[in-house]
């Protein structure tokens, strides 16, 4: 009997992945450049060596491709400040291209406790404003973030995006949107 192969924890990680998006290319010493990079559906910001210099920021790679090299995962606080500048926007896309995952947690929160609601784990909505988001829900609960944002004035993408950042920055956040929602392999 052969031994089984040993695989890369990494590419396990990302072998679900069916695309990036090049948030800034790197011009890295002695020779060639480098991506960083968000990975869709899971979100994970990556880094590649570029194999193809007609790759060119904000285009959407198919995975796997001949134009990069290998993904491996980056920190946020290793990520360039143009990568951090373009990454609300670019999860704001991806939430907009495959809403389901991302619209299930406007429909499916709850309380966490007695005192904090799900929705609280959003840039700027505090305990009123959670009450007024459960309420406009209903039993039913949205079709789609414009009902959302019609109905409790709100930029839920972004304000899903945000939270997904502040994630991103720090990692003992609990609870962790990107895992519930997202990665749920992890």
């Amino acid at each position: 009997m052969l031994p089984r192969k040993q695989s890369d924890p990494a590419e396990d990680v990302f072998h679900s992945e069916n695309s990036i998006r090049i948030l800034d290319i790197l011009e890295k010493r002695p020779f060639g450049n480098e991506v960083e990079a968000i990975t869709s559906p899971s979100l994970y910001l990556v880094k590649a060596r570029l194999n193809d210099d007609t790759v060119s920021s904000g285009e959407i790679i198919d995975l796997p491709s001949e134009k990069i090299g290998p993904i491996s995962e980056i920190r946020y606080k290793d990520i360039s400040s143009t990568t951090q500048s373009e990454l609300v926007e670019a999860i704001m896309n991806e939430i907009r291209n495959t809403p389901d995952n991302h619209l299930s947690f406007y429909n499916r929160a709850n309380n966490i406790s007695l005192k904090v609601h799900s929705f609280q784990l959003l840039p700027s909505i505090g305990k009123s404003k959670a009450q007024q988001m459960v309420q406009s829900r209903g039993m039913i609960g949205w079709e789609n973030f414009d009902d959302i944002d019609e109905k409790c004035s709100i930029d839920s993408v972004k304000l899903l995006a945000e939270r997904y950042v502040i994630e991103m920055e720090d990692s003992i956040q609990v609870p962790r949107l990107l895992d519930l929602l997202l990665r749920t392999g992890v």
